[in-house]
């Protein structure tokens, strides 16, 4: 009795050590990364780990004898069974078969939820013949992988970037985007030089630095990363790309180079082309619109000042004294008035003392306009020794100037060389009547100048003097 009961006691602990092993296998299969499954020769399931249970959102006990079939779109069911049939079929030689085939999780029976997955069927050596042929299954979900190839497909397809890598010996990989081609206009690109499809094009508007820069590119290749930054300094970062010598047309790449580092070593090198030609062009048109309208500006500023006085010419005095007057005409603008000035026996300057002199003179009288006048009046040489003011105020104010620049003019002494010799300045102002037109303005202020000529000169008379009849609305000075 004893010998039984010991027996019994032998074989309960080996049924513990049995229970504990199997619960340890269990723990091991769960750990295993991805799917882990054991079907028969029948496609069902016989064990799987806790991976493919949180897949299908099932218990274990319910994933036990399910057919694995259910997971399948029958066509690609049909590989898988086909892969299954080839492993039993060759028996314990089969050896692993590796395959890549999209599964449907949850049961789900849309196809765009299908996940893609690299399996590994394998022969499994069992002891136990009642369940038949084993065989285990082993899935690695291949989703996150094949996102991050179409996100790099994108890249090397859509993204219009020229993207290639450098090898050791400066040529260009087999693994290149889309768009290099079209920007190189090659499309033998794998194996190719860096320098016969990229720098010896530019060459010709390339300095010796940039020459220079691009005999580094691949220099650097093989040395190690602290050397690089050496290199990389002269890389050029702007070419002027020219796929054919004898084309008018060409292509301004931007380029960027990022090293790829192996044990601390440069193996390869990233090189991204942008394609900055309209960006190049565009900039060239607004600069080259820039300067010509400068130039446009400076002709225009060189036809309305007259160059000897700095005054304004009359072609200036067309557009905005016209403007002036429409104000004046339309209420917005209360009063307008001018001043014609002419320099006294100024012939008699000229015939002395030589045109040269004479010009100085003008240039001297100007400055004196251009000292009195405010900023918004227009000050104008109207031809040779005759200057106008036109001011945004009534005829007194007009007079206080005109009599401001005949007193300045007075006291002005002009270095003749010879002799320091003086003028005088005759003047007439005028106050604009309402819809007067810019020649009857003029008239009436030339009238006035005459009559300062024939009354002995270097005066200023104004229509709105005391006990002038010309024009009984002169305005109160508003300066």
């Amino acid at each position: 009795m004893a010998n039984i009961n010991l027996d019994l006691q032998a074989s309960h602990k080996m049924l513990l050590l049995l229970d504990e092993a199997n619960t340890h296998t269990e723990s091991v299969i769960d750990q295993i990364p991805g799917i882990f499954l054991i079907i028969n020769a029948q496609h069902e399931i016989l064990r799987a780990n806790q991976a493919f249970v949180d897949l299908l959102n099932i218990e274990h006990e319910a994933a036990l004898r399910l057919p694995l079939s259910k997971y399948f779109q029958p066509k690609n069911w049909e590989i898988f069974a086909h892969h299954i049939k080839k492993i039993v079929g060759r028996g314990p030689t089969a050896g692993a078969v590796r395959f890549e085939l999209e599964m449907i999780p949850a049961g789900n029976g849309d196809l765009e939820e299908a996940m893609p997955f690299h399996w590994i069927l394998t022969w499994m050596e069992v002891r136990n013949k009642a369940e038949g042929q084993l065989l285990t299954v082993f899935g690695l979900d291949m989703s996150e992988m094949r996102a991050t190839e179409r996100r790099l497909v994108e890249v090397f397809t859509s993204i219009p970037l020229g993207i290639f890598t450098l090898n050791a010996k400066g040529t260009l990989s087999t693994t290149h985007s889309s768009y290099l081609s079209a920007m190189l206009d090659r499309d033998d690109l794998a194996g190719q030089h860096v320098d016969e499809v990229l720098f010896n094009p530019a060459l010709a508007q390339m300095d010796e630095m940039a020459r220079h820069g691009a005999k580094a590119v691949t220099d650097c290749l093989g040395k190690s990363q602290l050397e690089y930054e050496r290199y990389s300094a002269q890389f050029p970062s702007e070419i002027f790309h020219k796929a054919k010598q004898d084309s008018k047309d060409g292509r301004y790449f931007r380029i960027t180079y990022q090293p790829i580092v192996l044990n601390l070593t440069v193996v390869q090198l990233l090189i991204i082309l942008e394609d900055r030609t309209a960006v190049v062009n565009a900039e060239r048109d607004i600069s080259r619109a820039a300067m010509e309208r400068e130039a446009s500006l400076a002709l225009y500023e060189s036809a309305i000042h007259d160059p000897l006085t700095g005054l304004y010419t009359r072609l200036y005095m067309k557009d905005v004294v016209d403007e002036l007057l429409a104000s004046h005409n339309a209420g917005t603008l209360p009063n307008v008035s001018m001043v014609i000035f002419d320099i006294d026996h100024f012939k008699k300057v000229n015939d002395t003392h030589g045109h040269k002199i004479g010009d100085l003179v003008l240039s001297q009288v100007a400055q004196v306009i251009l000292q009195q006048v405010s900023s918004g009046d227009i000050p104008i040489r109207f031809g040779g020794e005759e200057f106008i003011v036109f001011l945004p105020s009534g005829a007194p104010v007009a007079r206080i100037l005109a009599e401001r620049v005949r007193l300045a003019v007075l006291a002005l002494r002009v270095d003749a060389g010879e002799a320091v010799i003086s003028v005088t300045i005759s003047g007439g102002t005028v106050e604009h009547k309402p819809n007067e037109s810019l020649e009857s303005f003029m008239h009436r202020a030339d009238m006035l100048l005459y009559e300062a000529k024939r009354n002995g000169r270097n005066q200023i008379i104004s229509e709105c003097d005391e006990g002038r009849s010309d024009f009984s609305g002169c305005t109160e000075a508003n300066a």
